[in-house]
């Protein structure tokens, strides 16, 4: 049986909690971390209240401008737990499988859907970022906006992601992905 996911308020209070305790450990104000996270100061003030679901372009956003891994922003303990956290996106859902870090990188990996007719932009992630993916169904066009790829079940890439970078579903249906995440060893702190 697959462990239960916390509920939705359970979970934004438990993330909110961690954002606001890696913005605290990180000297940054609550106001400068929304400038430099590109969101606005109330919206960060929810999310660390637990009264705003974090979506995944929000956890990049911030946990990047913190200069930490995107599953730095997750309670500690779930991050080995299959399916214990989901985030979302505006056509992304992503289910981290585990993270793994030692003195090079910080590397996590995710079970990813992504939406068919949807399409996904992102903003930056901290410099040195690389991103893996596998597509296991349908048809993913993805990478460096301006410079997509477009590959089918089987096929894999690999690409820089301190650019912006956007992903589509390119078919009618939705797709099947594996996602790693690699952070160098200069943004990856543990949580």
């Amino acid at each position: 049986m697959p462990p239960r996911r916390p509920p939705r308020s359970e979970l934004a209070r438990t993330v909110g909690a961690r954002l606001r305790e890696l913005r605290e450990a990180g000297g940054v104000s609550l106001g400068d971390l929304a400038a430099q996270a590109g969101i606005g100061k109330g919206t960060l003030s929810e999310l660390e209240t637990g009264r705003r679901n974090p979506t995944l372009d929000t956890l990049f956003a911030v946990t990047t401008a913190l200069g930490v891994p995107l599953s730095a922003a997750l309670p500690p303990g779930e991050t080995r737990a299959p399916g214990a956290v989901t985030v979302t996106g505006e056509a992304i859902e992503a289910v981290l499988v585990d993270r793994f870090a030692d003195v090079a990188a910080t590397t996590e990996l995710y079970r990813v859907t992504v939406a068919a007719g949807r399409r996904q932009d992102s903003a930056p992630h901290a410099p040195g970022v690389t991103e893996h993916w596998i597509v296991y169904a349908g048809v993913l066009e993805l990478g460096p906006v301006g410079e997509p790829v477009r590959l089918g079940a089987g096929e894999s890439t690999t690409f820089t992601g301190d650019v912006p970078h956007a992903y589509r579903a390119g078919g009618h249906a939705d797709v099947a992905a594996a996602l790693l995440v690699r952070y160098p060893s200069m943004t990856a702190r543990s949580p």
